[in-house]
């Protein structure tokens, strides 16, 4: 399991926050940009995995595949993937929404599944969750950027809002961290912290400090603190 959780927050990352509105524009228009997206998932990948590379991940009687091997294939989906997503939007109209999206992260996390494995001598330490920090990152990540964009098909799709500008987009995700991060402090003191950030971030709200939308400001507060709350449990555990 510790390659498994590693290699999904190295997924996360390579997915989310190193994808900046540039390249995700970028690898929509040409395929320069498209490589540059995919070739950082293996780059990210690799540091977090690199002890491990040269092991066995995959054998059986008619294949063996090392940790670079299985590496090399997790990035040849993802780009297989990603153009066949960018083809289908451009070339036949298909509606870039939030099933799309959803379904878009099911193959990507699916191929990292089969192609790495639950346990190798190496790497395996017991239990389901060996290592805290890579799941950790993984909340952090879904708290403020996948949250974010999920939230963002979500409203375009139900309300027929726009992408948020570049202030509002920060400035939500840095709300939902501070909310995530609040929920994972050790004590009962966090109940009140978190409540009365959760009263900050709805002043902020009616202040028009930013123009976020109602939904967006309780769809990321919920994921915020379902993040901060998993992180929580995990850390007490």
């Amino acid at each position: 399991m510790v390659l498994l959780w590693r290699l999904l927050f190295g997924h996360f990352l390579a997915d989310f926050t190193f994808q900046t509105d540039y390249i995700n524009i970028w690898k929509r228009s040409n395929l320069l940009g498209m490589l540059v997206h995919c070739i950082i998932h293996p780059l990210v990948y690799a540091a977090l995995v690199y002890p491990f590379l040269g092991d066995i991940w995959l054998e059986n009687d008619w294949v063996s595949f090392s940790g670079w091997q299985c590496v090399f294939f997790i990035f040849i989906i993802h780009l297989v993937e990603d153009l066949l997503r960018v083809l289908a939007i451009r070339r036949y109209r298909s509606l870039d929404n939030t099933w799309c999206f959803l379904w878009d992260q099911i193959v990507h996390v699916a191929s990292i599944f089969l192609l790495t494995p639950l346990a190798i001598p190496a790497a395996d330490e017991g239990g389901l969750i060996p290592e805290a920090w890579p799941v950790i990152g993984i909340l952090l990540v879904l708290a403020t950027h996948a949250g974010t964009i999920l939230i963002y098909f979500l409203e375009r799709d139900l309300f027929a809002a726009g992408f948020p500008s570049p202030w509002e987009k920060f400035f939500t995700m840095g709300e939902r961290l501070v909310l995530c991060l609040l929920c994972m402090l050790p004590g009962q003191g966090w109940l009140v912290l978190a409540a009365g950030w959760l009263w900050l971030m709805y002043h902020a709200r009616v202040r028009r400090v930013f123009d976020a939308s109602q939904f967006s400001l309780v769809a990321g507060a919920c994921v915020a603190l379902m993040c901060g709350i998993a992180g929580r449990v995990l850390l007490a555990g």
